[in-house]
């Protein structure tokens, strides 16, 4: 009975978990722990009263060094077996090929960081993820914002939200991307992606931008370069340290720009292969060699070319 209340409650479970934890060390017998359905909810009555408030992490996060998923074939059994919360009865998908639906979109951040999502998985409020009621899990969509035209790619991994009308529940950093973090809401078309067929589809091309993989973002210089030298020791992919232009500059090892869908494939079987964390795609503008025929430019483009073949490392656009 116990199992099936915490099924059900999911990411709500957690003050009546602490509370069975709490049974277990001052040593109230099992049986007499079943005897007493009042005290059980007179503690989640309690529990009630002192809801853990959700919200943005304390510090400002810049979005721009954080990638949209990247859809790659699913590789473990997809969870979509059917459930009952709150009387409602749900029947998940057996693919997220196919679907779309408009809707209202949230997000959630701290109250959830750190703790476990519905297909076992760390929720982490800095990821591309959402929580969905119906999509199989793990699967991928992608979201825009209907307000303003931004769109993100994310992994649905996680149930939810179980509030209104709500269609998705986003992480708070694809929240920030799709510029509604600060509302709390926004009017969202979903659609889903085939993983399969992404990677030998133009669907991830943008107008006149090169497409790139991001395998990390460092905040120290060093680091960024062991890694770019790994991958070219272990799969012989050449890759580059893009410094950024913040205060405190992060360098992103990135590695294209790819090609073409077949590229694009290769080097994400390399990668998997050789067991690197699964990259991100990001886009940057091509950079244009400036005129020779301007004396300033041209010293600044030679110096800038001779910096990138000593360190490997360019400003990001």
């Amino acid at each position: 009975m116990l199992k099936n209340m915490f099924d059900q409650l999911g990411r709500s479970g957690a003050c009546l978990s602490g509370f069975v934890s709490m049974r277990k060390i001052m040593g109230i017998n099992t049986l007499v722990f079943r005897l007493v359905p009042a005290v059980l909810l007179l503690a989640l009555t309690g529990c009630s009263s002192t809801k853990i408030q959700d919200g943005p992490p304390a510090d400002s996060v810049d979005v721009s060094t954080i990638p949209d998923a990247i859809p790659t074939p699913i590789q473990v059994p997809l969870k979509n077996t059917p459930y009952t919360l709150g009387g409602v009865h749900y029947q998940p998908m057996a693919s997220a090929n196919g679907y779309a639906e408009d809707g209202q979109a949230s997000w959630y951040g701290t109250k959830f960081h750190g703790k476990q999502t519905a297909n076992g998985e760390i929720y982490d409020m800095f990821k591309m993820t959402a929580a969905h009621k119906t999509l199989p899990l793990p699967s991928y969509v992608k979201v825009t914002n209907l307000e303003n035209g931004q769109s993100v790619v994310v992994r649905v991994n996680d149930r939810g939200p179980f509030h209104g009308d709500r269609l998705i529940d986003l992480s708070y950093v694809a929240a920030k991307k799709l510029g509604f973090a600060d509302s709390g809401l926004a009017n969202v078309a979903i659609e889903g992606i085939d993983p399969e067929t992404f990677s030998r589809s133009p669907a991830h091309e943008r107008d006149g931008d090169l497409l790139y993989l991001q395998l990390a973002a460092f905040k120290n210089y060093h680091n960024a370069q062991l890694l770019r030298r790994d991958l070219f020791s272990r799969i012989g992919v050449q890759a580059k340290v893009v410094k950024g232009d913040e205060s405190e500059p992060l360098y992103r090892v990135r590695i294209g720009p790819v090609e073409s869908p077949e590229q694009l494939e290769e080097l994400l079987e390399g990668l998997s292969s050789a067991e690197f964390s699964p990259p991100y795609l990001v886009y940057e503008k091509p950079v244009y060699e400036k005129s020779i025929g301007d004396a300033r430019s041209s010293e600044k483009t030679a110096t800038e070319v001779e910096a990138e073949q000593s360190e490997q490392v360019v400003r990001a656009p």
